[in-house]
């Protein structure tokens, strides 16, 4: 191990980005000596040292600990969700509540007495907001109060907001937002679209405004140093239900272009799907450098820009669909393996401009 770090340290020293490093006091991450294998300057047993050295045993140790507690958590409450719905019938509603609030505060105590800042801690308090849910759900089917199903949400919202505050959980907060849409969408179904007859083109603008001024947040506490926001992968969860949620209006205003139909809710959405996308490009390539927005960036323009070609190429030679879809076969191909290199470039630039950083 020691003559592969010493060989580690050469390559580093013989390295185009040495200096740099060494003036910024930069500590070097799992990519560097990659790059310097890539390069040719460091050998396998000196890049297996730097690795284990880098990366060792214990965060991997970590990473399966907490993914077996997540993994747990989640059969756990599944089988508790099961257990009611196959005994439903043989258990009286006071054992059906008695057990779900005693889960529910046996969850709140454990959390206390093994403080918030424990991941353990945090796993109960998402566990007790989904046996929340389950006990509003349980109590509306006990007593039949004929509310719609999105009250149930929007009241499942409301009630956990406290914890979800407090927590400082990404996951619970995702989770939360996921409640959230899923209670707008019910409303539209019950009550927006058979009452007032609104579009469903509105109901994803508001599902991209809702989680717009989530990614908005995020970026922001993750900018405040935050440590419970800093993981990359709730900012590409929250800009992809972004994305999509404006694609939809935006392909619908392209598909039924000329169509006698109120397209008003389809064209905000569309003009505001250019927004993101231009929006998105500046902050996560040059404020916030990141590939994985980027790339769902370019996957929602490809989208976008091969369904406006399909449209114009379908209008012009109508008559000839055999040898227009081989012809859009090729245009699919052409696309996306134009995205893929301007990806591989922007990543190289960005590694780039992170070592001269």
């Amino acid at each position: 191990h020691l003559h592969g770090l010493s060989l580690f340290g050469a390559a580093w020293a013989r390295s185009d980005h040495c200096m740099s490093e060494m003036q910024t006091n930069k500590k070097a991450d799992y990519r560097f000596p990659r790059d310097l294998r890539a390069k040719g300057l460091l050998s396998d047993e000196a890049f297996l040292a730097a690795q284990r050295m880098l990366r060792p045993a214990s965060e991997w140790f970590s990473w399966a600990q907490n993914a077996l507690l997540f993994l747990g958590s989640a059969l756990v409450l599944t089988g508790i969700i099961f257990f009611f719905a196959y005994n439903w019938k043989s258990m009286g509603p006071f054992l059906k509540f008695i057990l779900l609030e005693a889960g529910i505060l046996v969850c709140v105590i454990s959390m206390f007495v093994l403080k918030l800042k424990s991941v353990v801690a945090k796993v109960l308090l998402l566990s007790a907001s989904i046996l929340t849910g389950i006990l509003l759900a349980v109590f509306g089917q006990t007593y039949q109060t004929g509310a719609d199903a999105y009250e149930l949400f929007v009241s499942w919202a409301i009630v956990i907001l406290p914890w979800v505050i407090v927590s400082r959980f990404a996951a619970l907060w995702i989770g939360w937002l996921i409640i959230v849409n899923t209670g707008a969408t019910l409303y539209w179904i019950q009550v927006a679209e058979p009452v007032h007859d609104t579009s469903f083109d509105l109901l994803c603008v508001l599902l991209a405004g809702i989680n717009c001024a989530a990614l908005v947040l995020r970026e922001f506490g993750a900018n405040r140093s935050l440590a419970w926001l800093q993981h990359r992968w709730h900012r590409g969860l929250l800009l992809a239900a972004v994305l999509i949620a404006l694609c939809i209006p935006t392909v619908k205003l392209i598909t039924e272009m000329g169509v006698a139909t109120d397209g008003t809710a389809a064209l905000l959405g569309s003009v505001l799907w250019v927004v993101a996308i231009v929006g998105g490009y500046i902050c996560y390539r040059h404020r916030l450098p990141d590939m994985l927005p980027l790339a769902l960036i370019v996957m929602a323009a490809c989208l976008v820009v091969l369904v406006l070609i399909g449209r114009i190429v379908f209008e012009v030679a109508s008559g000839l669909e055999e040898w227009l879809f081989l012809f859009m076969g090729f245009i699919i191909i052409g696309v996306i393996s134009c995205a893929a290199v301007w990806l591989r470039r922007t990543a190289a630039a960005i590694a780039r401009g992170n070592a001269d950083d």
